[in-house]
């Protein structure tokens, strides 16, 4: 499997690279290291089935650039500050929900089949069940984080519809582990 990871640098990406490349898959990485470190992919730098690009998803006329063939597109780069958001809307809305158009328009016109975008429980806002179900309505975000990954979901959904870009959301909550 040929396999994109954006936001490798990060948490759960790079958690990601360990075991696909331990499973001897080819992994690319786009990360402009915002958020994520160098340090937790160094360990891959020299494997001939791994590439990092360090680069912004909200430049797309790059993107077009570095994005060739793949199986899958694994989608984890995003602004996860939730507060800045209340300082910095912008940032929060470029960073996550922008990027994330660019990379659906690339995969569109590079007919990338399958994402997995990583999403977040703040789409829920102040959920009145915990453990809040996946069918969970209303979602009703708190913040400008939980509303731009709602947005990006939105996006998905559209674009699986009418592109047939197979799609998974994964709505994470508090994750913790090494690193």
């Amino acid at each position: 499997m040929r396999a994109l990871i954006t936001g490798g640098a990060g948490f759960i990406g790079s958690h990601l690279i360990d075991y696909l490349l331990v499973r001897d898959h080819e992994v690319v990485v786009i990360d402009n290291l915002s958020g994520g470190k160098i340090e937790h992919i160094e360990k891959w730098l020299d494997n001939p089935r791994f590439t990092f690009n360090k680069m912004d998803l909200r430049n797309i006329s790059e993107l077009k650039e570095q994005i060739g063939a793949f199986d899958v597109v694994f989608h984890f780069a995003a602004n996860p500050e939730v507060r800045l958001g209340a300082k910095d809307p912008g940032n929060i809305w470029a960073n996550n929900v922008v990027a994330t158009y660019n990379l659906l328009e690339v995969m569109r016109e590079k007919s990338i089949p399958y994402l997995v975008f990583v999403s977040s429980s703040t789409v829920y806002g102040d959920a009145a069940k915990i453990p809040t179900p996946e069918d969970y309505a209303p979602l009703e975000p708190i913040s400008i984080y939980g509303a731009s990954k709602l947005a990006c979901e939105a996006i998905i959904s559209g674009y699986a519809h009418t592109f047939k870009v197979r799609s998974l959301v994964l709505r994470y909550a508090n994750i913790i582990g090494s690193r």
